[in-house]
């Protein structure tokens, strides 16, 4: 695809840009219309989208779309590990009731969310532990990157601190913007919500990227 001079943009246009990049999930900044290093960033994440196979593309943008959705949800009662939305991820796994952590849980229900849009060359994962992907990667022959390799957006982040989330953007400057569950404002792994989180690489443990063949 052709690359904007997003320079030569009016401010309306850019502004519409700017709008279009943050719904995507390719942006955090302000929408002034006056693009600087950070919206052309974001654009070149959004443009190297369509250099990827169109089928692992359309999964990507798919699961991110689907975690972006869930952002906002809460545990009800606070901190309880529980909650309507919370224990349907919950049933995603193998692990029988509620109360118990549940950021694996919420990656394990997005993957089945994703099978209803997809016909995944793969059996969903069904863990409750954030480390235990590594081992559904390995077993079920999906991409796993570890020690760690370029994160992009919707590949299945996995975390030092025993926790996981979903890469809502490629990788950039030593950070990766992710949607994680059970964490909170701080980053905590045992918080109370679906959060949008900025995370430093220096703490991804490994990272799977789901792709169609």
């Amino acid at each position: 695809m052709s690359r904007l001079d997003l320079s030569s943009l009016s401010v309306a246009d850019a502004r519409l840009v700017q709008h279009g990049l943050k719904s995507l999930g390719f942006y955090s900044g302000t929408t002034r219309g006056l693009p600087g290093p950070k919206t052309n960033a974001s654009y070149d994440r959004y443009l190297a989208g369509f250099d990827r196979p169109s089928g692992s593309s359309d999964l990507a943008r798919r699961i991110v779309e689907l975690a972006a959705a869930e952002i906002g949800v809460r545990e009800v009662p606070r901190n309880s590990n529980r909650g309507c939305r919370v224990e349907e991820y919950q049933r995603a796994t193998w692990l029988n009731g509620t109360g118990w952590p549940w950021c694996a849980a919420f990656l394990c229900w997005l993957v089945r969310e994703l099978e209803k849009d997809f016909d995944l060359p793969f059996a969903r994962p069904l863990t409750a532990g954030a480390w235990d992907f590594e081992r559904w990667a390995r077993d079920e022959g999906v991409n796993l990157f570890k020690p760690r390799s370029e994160i992009r957006a919707g590949d299945i982040v996995v975390f030092t601190f025993s926790h996981i989330g979903l890469a809502a953007e490629d990788e950039s400057a030593g950070r990766v913007i992710t949607i994680e569950g059970n964490t909170d404002s701080s980053g905590s792994r045992e918080g109370g919500g679906v959060y949008r989180k900025t995370r430093a690489t220096s703490l991804v443990r490994s990272h799977i990227r789901l792709e169609l063949g």
